[in-house]
Order: structure tokens, then sequence, then C-alpha cells
């Protein structure tokens, strides 16, 4: 029989599973429930314009405000009128909301018995609300869709060479692509060979977003999601070291430019320091050691005979057989009401942009973590 910990762990494509958290509380709640839940507390949204440019709309280019969970709501029925969207997005249960209140969240029935609210993050938007294409480059990701729906867009590692990929703006363990999403035209434009998975998300669906895959997440109705995050110490010790080392190069850039410009160049959720080289040096170190450790430890061990049985429930995997140029993205809400930016063309005339951007080249990074396991 097949175990559901090994089937997530050596998946290589997508899986959406079904009704397999019927025991979490949140599940019956409504829309007026969650804003019950929420009357006390403002939440800290991204704000964004439903518009088409050739750059993403970056977090750094996103106003910041408060705003309460029925405003969420209303910004959804507006939508046509506002032409904005709000997201509550990547907040960590336990620091940025009540812990208790979602004490309901567990991930045991797909063998995580250890992950429960504190390691889960809470994801709530209003239609239009999205995060741009981008790859994580550490864990498996598992996805609870709780309430509405929501479109993803997935395509394996591979494929990024057609994805424009950057590391600017810097955020570690994250990879961007330079392609707006939002915006259809500029999908049409993907050379055809590039292959994907469309699936859209409904409350009961869990979705597995395999190691390293490129994914756009966008609401098509006001949606509350949660995740967690699967460590995979196979791939994640030698992704740490990667990142070690772009971090490295970020921190040294940003050393030498002025503030204005750091801002540019890494994420808001990412603050430059003085102290950041030195702790990049810090941090490569280490993860060379334990990429040392593991060569001399050997896993033999053999998937949990005590995890449940994946086979009394419904789930599907999913080839990335569509071709992406092909994908139907637009709905109603999407404007063509096209418009330049200077900040793209700001950064692509920027050495400092350039710069980091080459430094940070997979292939770039990959030599040097080469060279440097080489070095006794």
């Amino acid at each position: 029989m097949d175990n559901i910990k090994h089937i997530i762990e050596s998946s290589r494509v997508p899986i959406i599973f079904h009704d397999m958290l019927d025991d979490w509380e949140l599940f019956k709640w409504d829309l007026d429930k969650w804003d019950d839940i929420f009357k006390h507390q403002s939440l800290d949204c991204r704000k964004g314009r439903i518009t088409c440019t050739k750059e993403p709309l970056w977090e750094s280019k996103c106003l910041h405000e408060s705003h309460s969970f029925s405003e969420v709501i209303n910004m959804s029925k507006d939508i046509e009128k506002s032409g904005n969207w709000l997201y509550f997005d990547y907040k960590h249960i336990g620091e940025t909301v009540d812990e208790n209140i979602f004490k309901s969240i567990s991930w045991k029935k797909f063998g995580y018995e250890y992950l429960g609210p504190k390691d889960s993050t809470l994801w709530i938007g209003s239609i239009g609300a999205h995060t741009p294409c981008h790859q994580d480059l550490y864990g498996i990701n598992l996805v609870a869709q709780v309430h509405g729906k929501k479109r993803w867009i997935l395509m394996p590692p591979e494929m990024g060479k057609y994805l424009k990929p950057s590391r600017v703006p810097y955020e570690e363990s994250s990879c961007y692509s330079k392609i707006n999403f939002s915006c259809p035209d500029n999908v049409k434009d993907i050379d055809d060979a590039c292959r994907c998975v469309a699936v859209v998300l409904s409350p009961g669906d869990v979705l597995l977003v395999p190691h390293k895959w490129w994914h756009y997440v966008e609401n098509l109705t006001t949606a509350v999601s949660i995740n967690t995050w699967i460590q995979t110490p196979k791939y994640d010790n030698m992704a740490r070291l990667n990142e070690s080392v772009v971090r490295f190069m970020a921190s040294s850039i940003c050393s030498g430019v002025s503030k204005n410009i750091q801002s540019r160049l890494l994420n808001p959720n990412e603050i430059f320091s003085p102290s950041m080289i030195a702790e990049s040096i810090n941090f490569i170190e280490q993860s060379i050691k334990m990429i040392k450790n593991e060569e001399n430890t050997a896993d033999s061990k053999e998937p949990d005979s005590t995890s449940l049985n994946i086979t009394k429930y419904q789930y599907k995997s999913y080839e990335p057989e569509q071709c992406l140029s092909k994908v139907e993205l637009d709905t109603k809400y999407h404007r063509y009401n096209h418009t330049s930016s200077s900040f793209e063309s700001d950064l692509n005339t920027d050495i400092s942009h350039r710069l980091l951007d080459s430094l940070c080249n997979e292939n770039v990074i990959n030599q040097i973590v080469s060279n440097l396991i080489k070095i006794d």
C-alpha cells in the first residue's frame, strides 16, 4: 500500500488531495465567521492595481495598508469600481494572528504529526490578489484551500529557461520570473516549448507543490489559504549553501550602494545591514559542514509504515502537458490598460542590478558551490 508521506516527498509532479482535512474547524467557517474572527484586528495588507504592465507588480511597488477583513471582502465586491486588490499574505500563525484561533490545524493526515498552527502561514486576499511567478528554493509546499477559489499555474524547474529568472529583487530562497503573469498578453509571448500545469483550487483541496517548481498564484474570488513547508534535507542542505553564496553576493553589492538603490535590489522583507556579509560567510561555512556530514551518513530510512494510508482518499497527480502560452488566464477583472514603468527601465540600465543578477545566475552559483565543496 502506498504511504502518503513517501508519495509527498518523492513526487516530481503536483498532486491535489481532496477532502483530507475535514477535521479542521475553519473549513466550516463562512465569510461572516471569518469577519467575526478578525473584527478586533487590522490586517497588514499589500494593495495593488489590476492592470497590464511588462514587469510584475513587485512587493516594493505595492502600497502597504491596514484594513479590516470586511474591507478585503468589499474590495472584491467593488473591484469593477476600484480596480484594486488587497492581500494579507504570508502571515505566520502565532506571530501576526492568534494561534489559539487556529488550534485545529494539523498536518498529521499527511504524515507530519509534528506540524501544526505555528508551522503554517495564512493567506487572505480579494479578487485579483496575486504573487508574482517565482520558485521556492527550499522544501515542498502543501497548500490547503479553505475558502474561495485560487488559480495556480505551475511549471517544472527546467522550464525556468523560458521564464526570465532573476534574483532581483533579492529575497532569500525565492527566485522570481521577470514575466508579469497577471497580464495575459505577456504569457502569450512565452516560447511554446514551456509546459505547465494549470489548476483552480476549491475549498477542501490541498495542493502539493514539488521542490523548486515555478508557480504563479491568483485569487479568482475572495480566498483564504493555509500552507506549510515540508523540509527536504536531501535538497535543502545544498540549497542553503547556494543561498548563502547568493546572500553574500547581494550583501556585498548592497554595501557599496546608496539606500535608495538597496531598496530597489532587495525585497521589502530583506533589510541590509553591514553584518550581512560576515553572517553570509558563517552560513557558507556551516552549510559546507552539513553537506560533508551528510555525505558520510547513508540515508537508509524506509517510509514510516505507521503513516496514514493514502488509498482511502481521493487524489490526482498532474503532468506538465499544457502549453503555457495557450493557457487562458484572462478573466473579466483583468484590464488591458497597458502602462509603462520607469522603475523597470531604471533597473534594466542600473549596473548594480545587472551585476547582482549576473553574479547570482544559477550557473555561476553552482560553479562557486562546486569549487567550495572540493576544497577540504
